[in-house]
């Protein structure tokens, strides 16, 4: 027998400083999220690009979530370019949306950027799409999704590849299709919003999922700013940033 399933996402995001746009992104359709931590190089880095980090993330979050859509319920017209791209890897879930995604935006800004240069924007890759009753998930970079289901909490952190110019780049990514009976819930979480459990240690991963659904993903990173302020020298807790770019998801499946 099929069950039908539905996912509800709540979100949040929140800039990490006035000095520069915020460079995560947030995405949600019908059964799609997206989630991107753009890499913030210091300010007056030379990108080789005109466009910037939170044009990219931007861009390519957008452009994966029309790909993942694709082949999902009635079509409306064309398919947005091939649902694989040019770069076909194997099997995997999403990792061809991902790589055919990376492809559409260097041809989108190849013209006016050097994407040669290596601090070329890039950005950390989290999107989650429930297929009848699969829930597919991509993890590349140093972002976190959560699954919360009947096994307990598992979480799944990617590796030091991100997302630039270089199609391939997809491979590297962390991949899997769970049953969406299952789960009950999954976060997708950049690094500015899991600083509670992994950076300050005044949580754990199940407090953290906590908090994430009350009191939700904007409380979420209110707490984080909190313990953020108490350490505005970062010296009890060593960061490169005071206070980054926070980015939380919540999904519900039911």
């Amino acid at each position: 027998m099929r069950v039908e399933v539905d996912m509800r996402v709540e979100w949040a995001t929140d800039q990490g400083s006035p000095e520069r746009p915020n460079e995560d992104f947030v995405a949600a359709a019908a059964g799609a999220v997206v989630v991107l931590d753009g890499c913030g190089l210091p300010l007056g880095t030379d990108l080789g690009c005109v466009h910037g980090t939170a044009w990219y993330s931007r861009s390519l979050g957008t452009r994966l979530l029309a790909r993942m859509l694709d082949g999902l319920g009635p079509q409306a017209g064309p398919p947005v370019g091939p649902p694989g791209g040019a770069h076909r890897p194997g099997a995997r879930p999403l990792v061809a949306r991902l790589a055919g995604a990376i492809a559409d935006v260097a041809a989108a800004h190849r013209a006016t950027c050097d994407l040669r240069v290596p601090t070329t924007p890039a950005a950390t890759v989290l999107a989650l799409r429930l297929r009848g009753d699969l829930v597919d998930y991509l993890v590349l970079a140093d972002s976190t999704v959560l699954l919360d289901g009947r096994d307990g909490l598992r979480e799944i952190t990617g590796g030091r590849y991100y997302a630039a110019a270089d199609p391939a780049v997809a491979d590297a990514a962390i991949t899997g299709t769970v049953p969406a009976a299952d789960l009950r819930r999954a976060f997708l979480l950049t690094d500015g919003a899991t600083r509670l459990a992994d950076l300050f240690g005044v949580t754990d991963w199940a407090g953290l999922a906590a908090l994430a659904v009350d009191p939700g993903p904007a409380g979420l990173i209110e707490r984080t700013r909190e313990a953020e302020r108490t350490d505005p020298g970062a010296v009890r807790w060593p960061r490169h940033k005071v206070h980054d770019d926070a980015t939380a998801a919540v999904c519900e499946l039911g």
